[in-house]
């Protein structure tokens, strides 16, 4: 059984119990916290599709930050972990990750709120409007040279600040925003070929190979899974 509620600042918590595992997850772009047998754990900046493991006797709990919004936690680390899963205690980060850390642990154990971690999570991962602004461009398909100049940067110092805000690069974001957009439209009905032309993509080739990667199955198959 799956569930999640929404956080400030565009944060979900979300709650598994019984998973086998083995669900494939789409990349979203987010950096989550994970909690399962009382081990902290992060999920790197997700930039391709993976695979859910077993739930632990308790089940699993995380929490969700949205892709922009992790830096101030994990800093410099976010490109090195991209797409993995370590334990907190791997890594460094500041004090704001520490009390998440222990708002987690605590929920986990039934001893704080809900409301405490959503505190903690408005605190610490705070309004970042250059990274929500950076997201709306990669959206809209706004190529990088153009984006960068839009924010008032160079290619280079856009592609450096977008590495450590996001934990990888512009054009990694877009094609997380597009897919997602084509996802959107096919759980609403859309065909493969008007979901590959309204989302941004140059043909159903390009839909289907970036799919592949980014939602680990055919575009075809995902639109059945959701009928």
């Amino acid at each position: 059984m799956y569930s999640e509620s929404l956080l400030p600042n565009g944060a979900a918590l979300w709650r598994s119990q019984g998973s086998t595992g083995g669900a494939v997850i789409p990349a979203d772009g987010s950096v989550d916290l994970i909690l399962r047998d009382s081990r902290l754990f992060v999920a790197g900046p997700s930039t391709m599709r993976i695979v859910s493991e077993r739930d632990g006797e308790g089940g699993s709990l995380g929490l969700r930050i949205p892709p922009g919004h992790a830096a101030q936690l994990f800093g410099p680390v976010l490109p090195e972990i991209a797409d993995q899963l370590v334990p907190f205690s791997d890594l460094g980060h500041g004090p704001g990750a520490g009390q998440l850390r222990e708002a987690m642990l605590g929920l986990g154990r039934g001893e704080t709120s809900v409301a405490n971690l959503a505190r903690a999570t408005s605190a610490h991962t705070a309004d970042n409007a250059w990274a929500d602004a950076v997201r709306r461009a990669a959206g809209g398909l706004v190529p990088a040279g153009s984006a960068a100049e839009q924010f008032g940067a160079s290619e280079r110092s856009f592609r450096r600040r977008m590495l450590g805000a996001f934990g990888y690069g512009y054009a990694t974001l877009v094609r997380i925003e597009r897919a997602s957009r084509a996802r959107a439209l096919l759980e609403g009905g859309s065909s493969l070929s008007d979901a590959a032309a309204t989302a941004g993509f140059s043909d159903q080739p390009h839909l289907s190979r970036e799919f592949q990667r980014l939602v680990g199955m055919s575009p075809s198959q995902f639109a059945a899974s959701s009928a």
